[in-house]
């Protein structure tokens, strides 16, 4: 009889705890591959939403703190290599609960298309955007979200702007190009002052939330920076310029404590499979003191029982990997697919093939850790002593 015939059925002994510890492991593993391509989401947020010559320029301290003066936007247009300024609003209300969020901004109708111009717009639908002034344009995943369809009509309300509670009318999808594009609602400008003039004596109108600029070249997008901050340096209402890739770096960074946490509670998740498989290893080798004992009284040497016992944990979990990192690849992957629309936040995740192999690797070690010590322990057992216990 072969090795591997005498491990094979070793394995077939008791089916089913050798089938749940493979699952346990498998499930594991796909669940570490699952939080090891975590950091890939924000790398896949930023490299879809960001271009290279696209500058963002805010308030100083921050877009949180404070607004823009709308006159910034003629002022930067003049500047040397800027070919495009748009600026947006952020609005803010809400549409049922607090809790269904999505960003909604008034903006310029007149040049949002010029500088997003990777939402890739209609044209025709900016024509009619200009138009009408409740319009509302509405990212692929928000109109999914709340089941909207072009031609509802719409309320966002309680927002920040004195409570304001605006109606708008779908008349366009915007296409999901980009993360940013996903879940964005925009409206005109026009038909946000409209409502803020009851407001005007409070100094409600003519100030926005950020500007969005494009530069002619990427080697003048560092004077470009300079230019605008030094600018506005002394005035009352101080700006920051950076490229959108770090703007909203920035921004994401703020969840890196949370990736932090995910991936430790992932790892904690493979320490306690481990315990478990060397549970199971432990229990296995102890049901069979009386074959061990056998094989050593035929004439099996140390070192085959130690190969024969170590090599069914690591027939497991060798398995166990392959059966979790090889289906976490590819549906991990499949937001590279033409179908990745339908997978929403999904479809973020970009699986590396350093990953898989990373998990398979650490699948074996699980089955080492598991195995070696009561693969040892069963090795060195003496046979009279093995006998005695079964007696």
């Amino acid at each position: 009889m072969s090795t591997w015939t005498l491990i094979r059925r070793n394995l077939g002994r008791n089916r089913l705890r050798t089938i749940l510890t493979t699952l346990a492991i498998a499930f594991s593993i796909f669940l570490v591959c699952a939080v090891m391509t975590l950091p890939s989401v924000r790398n896949t947020i930023l490299e879809r939403s960001a271009n290279g010559l696209r500058l963002v320029t805010h308030h100083k301290y921050g877009v949180s703190f404070d607004g823009l003066p709308l006159a910034y936007v003629q002022q930067i247009r003049t500047l040397p290599h800027v070919t495009n300024v748009t600026h947006l609003t952020w609005f803010g209300g809400i549409y049922t609960e607090p809790k269904d969020f999505f960003p909604s901004y008034a903006v310029d109708t007149d040049t949002i298309g010029a500088v997003l111009n990777d939402f890739h717009f209609d044209p025709a639908l900016l024509e009619e955007f200009k138009k009408r002034r409740d319009s509302a344009l509405v990212g692929e995943r928000t109109m999914r979200k709340f089941g909207w369809k072009i031609g509802d009509e719409v309320t966002l309300r309680d927002s920040p702007w004195f409570n304001l509670s605006l109606n708008f009318k779908i008349i366009g999808e915007i296409p999901p190009d980009s993360a940013m594009a996903a879940t964005i609602f925009l409206f005109p400008r026009t038909y946000f002052e409209e409502a803020l003039k009851p407001y005007a004596a409070f100094g409600a109108t003519g100030e926005i939330t950020m500007m969005m600029l494009m530069v002619d070249k990427p080697e003048n997008v560092p004077g470009v920076i300079t230019a605008i901050d030094d600018k506005f340096r002394n005035a009352a209402t101080p700006t920051v310029t950076e490229t959108q890739y770090s703007f909203i770096a920035t921004y994401l960074s703020s969840f890196d404590s949370i990736i932090r946490i995910v991936m430790l509670v992932g790892f904690l998740v493979v320490a306690a499979i481990v315990l478990i498989a060397a549970n199971t290893a432990a229990m296995s080798v102890r049901e069979r003191i009386g074959e061990v004992a056998v094989l050593k009284t035929i004439g099996f040497r140390r070192r085959i029982v130690f190969t024969l016992l170590l090599s069914e944990a690591l027939f497991i979990a060798g398995l166990g990997g392959a059966l979790g990192a090889g289906p976490a690849y590819f549906i991990l992957n499949a937001g590279k697919g033409s179908w990745s629309p339908f997978l929403g936040p999904l479809a973020m995740f970009i699986m590396p093939v350093s990953v898989m192999i990373q998990a398979l690797f650490l699948s074996v070690l699980v089955g080492m850790l598991a195995g070696v010590l009561p693969s040892r322990g069963a090795a060195r057992l003496n046979v009279a002593t093995a006998l005695r216990q079964l007696a």
